[in-house]
């Protein structure tokens, strides 16, 4: 009986060996595998607009001009943790860049009776936030491309006989417009990533490929970050074309060479390009 049960565990062993063997092993992606390429750098944080909606559209509603500097650490701080960027700047813009402003659209605070208990008030703070991406090239031309919202409320009970002074109710809506900008900088942050346009050479002259490809949202990439390569069918990089020209639905460029092989008419090319410009 023994050397029965010796004999069946062996054989159990060894479908499990088999099975172990055959079966794709199970990856699990960490911290530092999240991003393969860096997304769309620069990119600067302008605190403008911010100070002003603060200091003009709701100067009753939080506490004072620091209020801004405060956020816009929230916010720089939150983008960084998305890993999305090597470098998240504040306030420095020389054109050919991405630029994030950070915008208040609504406060909006209310005390009111809570019909099922009598004794306590309800007091709602209610905001609503966003991060605007904004594209700036050489000319110091602004173009929106994308914005990302935060609609944040909220609420606590305290007794009916207290009375909420100005700096608590301040506090409240501090907090909701805090949590709302770290909302929309993780949106952001997460909606920076990178992808291919993919078109082919229609003709090589000299050391020159011409390409025909969707440029729509290459042409709103920073010069700096327009990167164009010829690549084989298991997408490895043969050639890249640089000094580019770029019109609409064709770009031109001068061939770089990385492996050796010729590239001619039919070539596979792919542009990195930005999900964001969608």
């Amino acid at each position: 009986m023994k050397s029965l049960l010796k004999a069946l565990g062996a054989l159990f062993c060894a479908a499990l060996v088999i099975s172990c063997e055959t079966v794709p092993e199970v990856k699990y992606a960490v911290e530092a595998e999240r991003v393969t390429t860096l997304a769309l750098e620069p990119v600067m944080l302008e605190s403008m607009e911010l100070e002003s909606d603060i200091r003009n559209r709701f100067p009753a509603y939080l506490p004072d001009a620091d209020s801004a500097d405060n956020l816009i650490n929230v916010i720089q701080t939150e983008i960084a943790n998305t890993r999305r960027f090597t470098k998240v700047l504040l306030n420095i813009s020389e054109g050919d860049c991405y630029i994030i402003q950070p915008r208040i659209d609504k406060i909006e605070s209310t005390i009111s009776s809570i019909q099922s208990d009598p004794t306590r008030k309800r007091f709602t703070a209610s905001t609503r936030v966003r991060l605007d991406v904004l594209f700036v090239n050489q000319k110091n031309q602004k173009e929106l491309v994308k914005s990302f919202y935060d609609d944040r409320k909220i609420e606590d009970r305290f007794p009916a006989k207290s009375i909420l002074t100005r700096e608590q109710k301040q506090a409240y809506v501090l907090r909701a417009v805090t949590v709302g900008f770290r909302s929309a900088a993780d949106q952001l942050g997460n909606g920076f990533n990178p992808s291919y346009e993919m078109g082919s050479v229609s003709r090589v002259v000299g050391k020159t490929a011409y390409v025909l490809i969707n440029t729509s949202r290459l042409r709103k990439m920073p010069k700096k970050l327009q990167e164009v390569e010829i690549i084989d069918d298991d997408n490895r990089v043969l050639a890249a074309i640089a000094e580019l020209t770029i019109e609409d639905g064709s770009l031109s460029g001068k061939i770089f060479e990385k492996s050796g092989v010729t590239v001619t008419t039919g070539s596979k090319v792919r542009a990195r390009v930005n999900a964001l410009t969608d």
